[in-house]
């Protein structure tokens, strides 16, 4: 691709955004250790709450879905297989809600002084990339002893896995931290929004338990981003088989979500203090 006059400015700016960014790198790590920190100063299990919270939701589905509805039986390592998806959701709904509260909670910081804002989601991600990795000790001591889904040699591919859903993550935040100030009432739109997502998803339901059903919703798969998502995580931690085009329809979700969030809202950040 060849590069001309009119780019050039452009391109610069980029590079002088992102250096900046760079060094501030210890800035976003010092926002999210203090977010941590307050978030969990006044609660007796602090962190734990990270994992539990999707812990026990699993749990009520576990009962109701697995159980009452009968997916215990009808689907091998249920209990896993619902973990490892509300494990995986639960990340991408933190680091989308985090996105947005992280420009609310900072408008003081915002308006006094000046740094890349792109910093603001970043330590949101970094917040819920912690409890993520939290959870999946946590997968194993609940998958291990229940199902015998011991950890393979396919965790060697889980840091790769892992950037895929955190560039992800970090477009999702960022185009919520994006929208949030012209916009007040996303935050509000979310939680319904995910709740939707999280039914649509194959999370609570295997994908065999939708497409033996309705054949013609395997089309609109790869519309959902936690298809894939979720399909590279249960191969790496549970040893399931990976659909054809999973890995393809990841990457493409994954790079398009993240350029698209940080182009989004690198274009937007001069105007941030105008509207606060």
């Amino acid at each position: 691709m060849t590069v001309t006059a009119s780019d050039a400015p452009r391109l610069s700016a980029w590079r002088s955004y992102l250096a900046d960014l760079w060094r501030r790198r210890e800035f976003a790590q010092y926002l999210a250790a203090a977010n941590l920190r307050a978030r969990n100063a006044n609660t007796v299990l602090g962190l734990a709450w990270w994992v539990l919270n999707p812990l026990m939701l699993s749990l009520v589905y576990f009962l109701v879905f697995g159980i009452l509805f009968g997916q215990v039986d009808a689907t091998p390592r249920y209990l896993p297989h619902l973990l490892s998806g509300m494990f995986v959701f639960n990340f991408t709904v933190l680091s989308m809600t985090g996105g947005a509260n992280s420009i609310l909670g900072n408008m003081s910081l915002l308006a006094n002084i000046r740094f890349p804002r792109l910093i603001l989601p970043i330590s949101a991600l970094i917040e819920s990339t912690i409890g993520f990795l939290a959870s999946l000790v946590v997968f194993y001591a609940l998958a291990i002893p229940v199902d015998g889904i011991w950890p393979s040699l396919r965790l060697l591919v889980l840091p790769a896995v892992l950037v895929l859903h955190v560039l992800f993550n970090l477009g999702l935040a960022a185009i919520t931290a994006r929208l949030v100030i012209p916009f007040r009432d996303i935050n509000n739109l979310i939680p319904h929004f995910t709740r939707l997502w999280l039914y649509l998803s194959p999370i609570i339901w295997p994908l065999s338990f939708v497409t033996e059903r309705a054949p013609w919703v395997t089309d609109w798969l790869p519309l959902n981003p936690m298809v894939p998502l979720t399909g590279l995580y249960r191969w790496v931690l549970m040893g399931s088989d990976l659909a054809p085009g999973t890995l393809e329809a990841g990457l493409a979700w994954s790079l398009g979500m993240f350029l698209l969030g940080i182009v989004a809202f690198v274009r937007y950040e001069g105007n941030m203090v105008r509207h606060i």
